[in-house]
């Protein structure tokens, strides 16, 4: 003779099981947050590289704090509007951030920035940027072959496992009147500019 509790076991084990499909069915996001978020893509980690690099760099003090922050990208602009999505709303200092495009180097004699992305390009492409900005209080980073070994600060690399890491010339930096946070060369591989 089968007991009561024992009748009543199956139908509990069937009540979970329904009260399971219908949760999964009414609320579907519930279970796609357990899910991992998709990798950071290659620009969207290096966009975000460039915000934090505000806060591990010491600058002068600005000559007018309610002027904007601004992150220059000159030559070809491979973040598209990654860097403009990582960063809007974003503020450093109490100055708010802003994103300035240009073209080639001769922009940036009347071009006001504290971080300027070169973007990839030739060995002269390259060596003019810099010696455009050359003794200002501008962090130059890049992404082309030994950027920071030929005179630029910060120079990305990404790792054969698809990591983003950076290459730090602090030499060039502290010509340039800049401070980098010992949080920051910690991060890096140190080179000096290349003979």
């Amino acid at each position: 003779m089968v007991s009561a509790a024992a009748r009543r076991r199956p139908r509990r084990q069937w009540a979970a099981v329904v009260a399971c499909a219908l949760l999964v069915a009414v609320a579907p996001g519930r279970v796609a947050a357990a899910t991992p978020p998709p990798a950071p893509h290659e620009y969207e980690v290096k966009a975000a590289f460039l915000y934090h690099f505000a806060y591990l760099v010491d600058w002068p003090a600005p000559a007018d704090p309610s002027e904007p922050f601004v992150i220059a990208v000159v030559g070809f602009d491979p973040f598209g509007a990654t860097l403009d999505e990582a960063l809007a709303g974003k503020s450093v200092r109490g100055q708010p951030v802003r994103i300035q495009r240009l073209a080639g180097a001769a922009q940036l004699e009347d071009a006001r920035m504290s971080i300027l992305f070169v973007g990839r390009g030739d060995a002269e492409h390259v060596r003019r940027a810099l010696a455009a900005v050359a003794g200002q209080p501008v962090l130059t980073v890049g992404e082309s072959p030994r950027f920071a070994e030929r005179g630029g600060m910060i120079g990305f690399r990404v790792t054969h496992e698809g990591r983003v890491t950076f290459d730090i010339n602090r030499q060039r930096a502290e010509q340039s009147g800049l401070r980098m946070r010992s949080q920051l060369l910690k991060l890096a591989r140190l080179v000096g500019k290349a003979r």
